[in-house]
């Protein structure tokens, strides 16, 4: 028969007879998990429990012992298969699903980099200690930690996590460790170089000297429009005529430049979106559009087999194009115009930047040279032949003959132009028609159209820096997305122009959110006056200027009809500047 017991602790505890022989007990009732109030009340749920029993239908309220963990399958070793990197690349290569710029990055790590060094190791064979080896191999060799080394072992990693989940290895010796080395500190892991943004009236003077540089005006309207149009390099480049519209341009594509040919794609992110123009830049797009009224793209029509994107087949009525009708390649580009324009410095042959404190490439010994200008013409100066750079405590003569003066393409004739076209060309370009009759071909090739002869005597000067290191990709999205946050641009506005979407406008309040077009005239408006204020302390330094199209947006300084703004104060004092304000 039931009964109870009384524990130390005072409890009454309910005792039965099981079944089985085995005595249960219980110390709460299992509805309530109260203590049992006094024996009677113990003993009569033990007797009830009894009948339970008896009956076969009792509760089992013992515990049950906890299950063992199985033991894992142990995984198969990978080195009885024997897969080199090289094997395993090329079946990892064909299903591999990523976009052109991607892909090109992709191809050029793994070609330059990984499979010279780990193609033929079998994948089992690869250790981390191996890979922490490689890595610093790299930097040692003059590699940037945060780009090519960082980025080379990242592609390793990849391609043996995919291994890993084939199975042909057990883990993954690529992958970095957390908070080890010196990239484990908070914030600062992987940052390189901190981006910057300019000032409107820097991105004028910018895009300017990138006239200067090439020798058009299309240059100077390309650095503008990335500027205050907010457009990606490869949109820049890719847009097109036809979406170049009243008010605003759609952007619809991007070229991607890969392998030495441009593609057509859609932009980063599929991020379409339409770009209102103010008026200044509706003005600047319609006269580059109306300068080159037949321009189309020369890229020669070609197919790829087995490939789905294919290459631009040429005849694209593209509004930037080079001087030759190709499109601005990026490396090229940056090399012999951009880069030089924003450092004051030309770029190494291998593209390598310098500055003013590194004025030799460390790697292959040349020496940087700055950008010299002749004085004699208007501001910012016209550009001249390099000269190698003083260096700090040792002799320097500058060079006695002050070279020649690069003309820019384009004239319309050159050296195979018969004698009447040349005729006609110096006639053009201000001598009286006889004079130019009785000039041998030879002459007027010397004084018309090659390049010009600087004197001796002539006033030289070099181009300060507007910001070492930029790129246009800062011009454009950086310092765009700068001036909007500095006008107090609602975020949805801000977002609808980079084409972003920015965490704070996901959920309700994108939905119910939306730009107006009393919004999007304020911005053009507040963009059409931050271009008028940059060009009056453009005005500032010099009433003229080399560039044609922005010596025209100048004449109303010229006529005085407009003040220059001073662009630099001191406690309230403009500081002089030693220029001729007159041009």
């Amino acid at each position: 028969m039931a009964f109870h017991q009384i524990r130390k602790d005072g409890v009454i505890v309910a005792r039965w007879k099981r079944a089985d022989g085995t005595i249960g007990t219980k110390s709460r009732h299992p509805d309530t998990n109260e203590y049992w109030k006094d024996g009677d009340e113990a003993d009569a749920w033990g007797a009830w429990m009894e009948d339970l029993e008896l009956r076969g239908i009792a509760p089992d309220y013992r515990r049950k012992p906890k299950k063992k963990p199985e033991p894992e399958p142990e995984q198969e070793e990978a080195g009885d298969a024997g897969v080199t990197v090289n094997e395993w690349f090329a079946r990892w290569w064909e299903g591999l699903d990523v976009g052109l710029r991607s892909r090109g990055n992709y191809a050029y790590l793994f070609r330059a980099h990984v499979l010279p060094e780990w193609g033929d190791w079998e994948l089992a064979d690869i250790k981390a200690s191996d890979v922490n080896a490689w890595e610093q191999r790299m930097i040692k060799a003059g590699y940037a930690r945060d780009g090519v080394a960082s980025g080379a072992r990242t592609r390793l990693a990849t391609l043996l996590g995919d291994a890993v989940t084939e199975g042909l290895i057990g883990s993954n010796p690529a992958l970095r460790q957390r908070h080890r080395g010196r990239r484990s500190g908070v914030g600062t892991a992987g940052r390189g170089r901190e981006k910057s943004a300019i000032t409107p009236f820097e991105a004028v003077c910018l895009s300017e000297r990138m006239g200067v540089l090439s020798g058009r005006d299309d240059e100077f309207i390309f650095g503008v429009t990335l500027a205050w149009g907010a457009l990606r390099y490869g949109e820049a480049i890719g847009l097109q005529r036809e979406y170049v519209r009243l008010g605003r341009m759609r952007i619809d594509w991007q070229l991607v430049e890969d392998g030495g040919r441009f593609y057509l794609a859609p932009p980063k992110d599929d991020s379409n979106r339409d770009v209102d123009l103010p008026t200044f830049l509706q003005d600047l797009l319609n006269r580059q559009i109306a300068a080159h009224p037949n321009q189309r793209c020369r890229c020669t029509p070609v197919t790829i087999e087995d490939q789905e994107e294919q290459p631009c087949q040429g005849g694209g009525p593209f509004v930037f194009l080079g001087e030759r009708g190709g499109h601005l390649r990026n490396s090229n580009f940056a090399r012999r115009v951009f880069d030089p324009a924003a450092d004051g410095w030309y770029p190494t042959s291998k593209g390598k930047r310098g500055t003013r404190k590194h004025r030799k490439d460390d790697k292959t010994g040349q020496a940087f040279q700055p950008v010299l200008v002749e004085l004699g013409t208007a501001w910012p100066g016209a550009p001249l032949p390099a000269w190698p750079a003083a260096v700090p405590g040792q002799p320097y003569e500058a060079p006695r003959i002050r070279g020649y003066q690069r003309r820019p393409l384009g004239l319309g004739v050159n050296a195979a132009s018969s004698r009447a076209d040349l005729v006609a060309f110096a006639v053009g370009q201000g001598i009286p028609e006889e004079e130019a009759r009785d000039l041998t071909r030879n002459a007027i090739l010397d004084l018309f159209v090659r390049s010009r002869y600087v004197a001796e005597d002539a006033p030289v000067a070099s181009w300060a820096p507007i910001k070492e290191g930029a790129t246009p990709h800062e011009l454009a999205r950086h310092t765009h997305s700068t001036w909007l946050m500095d006008l107090g641009t609602p975020l949805q506005l801000r977002d609808d122009r980079m084409g972003h979407a920015s965490p704070e406008m996901r959920g309700m309040r994108g939905t119910y959110t939306h730009v107006s077009r009393e919004s999007r005239a304020w911005l053009r408006e507040q963009l059409e006056r931050l271009w008028q204020d940059a060009l009056a302390r453009r005005a500032w330094f010099g009433l003229h200027s080399p560039v044609a199209v922005l010596d025209e947006l100048l004449a109303p300084f010229r006529d005085g009809k407009r003040e220059p703004i001073a662009p630099y104060e001191a406690r309230g004092e403009v500081l002089e500047f030693p220029t001729s304000r007159a041009g």
